[in-house]
């Protein structure tokens, strides 16, 4: 039987989010905890504890679109201490929890609000296709066949722009083929995707404030998450 973990925390950052090589989305969470205590009558708090955490699925969806950096949450999974080298020589742990749920605190939800009514539908996807770069914006977060589609077709996704980019050292032409072929196969399925030749914005907007609940992770093993450290 495998160990469980609870942690009650605030996030550090923002979630980090992408899609996996095989079209499995992800979030990545950095969780300070501590806890509230008396010390000779005065209450007073612990040293933070930080917590990686990694989640998948519709829960890393979720997360992407629901929290942002100071929220409160809790989170539930399975540890994993970790291992890595400092610049000094010595061996250093931090503890990295792949989550199952993660749940925003109670007094940070909308209150007064009919069920579903915070849910925003997914922004449009545009291609901004110019000589110079070829991107993709306003992917939702639960479009898992588009996110798939344009990984198939070269497309490598930018967690700083959260955007899906062809190559810079792709040609023009092969650029246009490849779009072409994006725009055909998401006609096949009734929709259109909007190609425009003006660049893409600098700067995304980041989704707008989802459900509390961020959700349940898939129950297998999670795949492994490329890291500069060992595991034990």
């Amino acid at each position: 039987m495998s160990a469980r973990i609870t942690i009650d925390g605030n996030l550090t950052a923002d979630p980090d989010f992408g899609v996996s090589n095989t079209g499995t989305s992800w979030a990545h969470l950095r969780v300070a905890s501590h806890e509230r205590v008396k010390r000779n009558g005065e209450s007073t708090s612990t040293d933070p504890e930080y917590f990686n955490v990694t989640v998948f699925g519709k829960a890393a969806e979720d997360a992407g679109d629901t929290l942002h950096k100071g929220n409160r949450v809790t989170i539930e999974g399975r540890p994993e201490l970790e291992l890595f080298d400092r610049r000094d020589g010595s061996t250093g742990a931090v503890v990295k929890v792949y989550a199952r749920t993660v749940t925003l605190a109670a007094d940070e939800r909308p209150a007064d609000r009919n069920v579903g009514q915070d849910i925003a539908p997914d922004t449009t996807p545009i291609i901004h296709h110019t000589a110079e770069a070829t991107m993709v914006v306003g992917v939702g977060r639960t479009a898992t066949a588009l996110h798939r589609t344009l990984k198939d077709h070269g497309f490598r996704w930018a967690a700083a722009t959260t955007s899906w980019n062809l190559p810079k050292d792709m040609d023009v032409h092969t650029r246009t083929a490849r779009v072409s072929d994006v725009v055909s196969v998401v006609r096949e399925n009734g929709r259109d995707l909007p190609v425009t030749n003006d660049p893409a914005p600098t700067v995304v907007a980041q989704s707008p404030v989802g459900i509390p609940t961020v959700g349940v992770a898939p129950s297998p093993v999670p795949e492994p998450v490329a890291t500069n450290g060992r595991s034990l």
